[in-house]
């Protein structure tokens, strides 16, 4: 029984954690759909620490809604290029 209840809260909180941290770039397409979304602004930077302090220093809430780059790298230490992020406006 303990088992079971483990494997469905970890169920229910593994997609709420996915969300609030991403650590990967997501597909352009879904990308683009939050980038055109209501209340969510755009940031670029090189690499994610810079996305993530520039959208810190205006104000926008942290964690990211996602991150993409044409070339697959705002993860990448150090990034060799820009990477864009989307964040929800206070």
């Amino acid at each position: 029984m303990f088992r079971s209840l483990l494997i469905a809260v970890l169920a229910a909180i593994a997609p709420a954690a996915a969300l609030a941290a991403p650590r990967q770039e997501i597909q352009e397409d879904a990308f683009l759909d939050l980038v055109d979304g209501a209340g969510n602004a755009l940031v670029q930077g090189r690499g994610v620490d810079a996305v993530n302090a520039k959208a810190r220093s205006q104000g926008l809430q942290l964690p990211a809604l996602g991150y993409w780059s044409p070339e697959g790298h705002c993860f990448e230490k150090p990034a060799p290029g820009d990477c864009n992020g989307v964040f929800r406006e206070p």
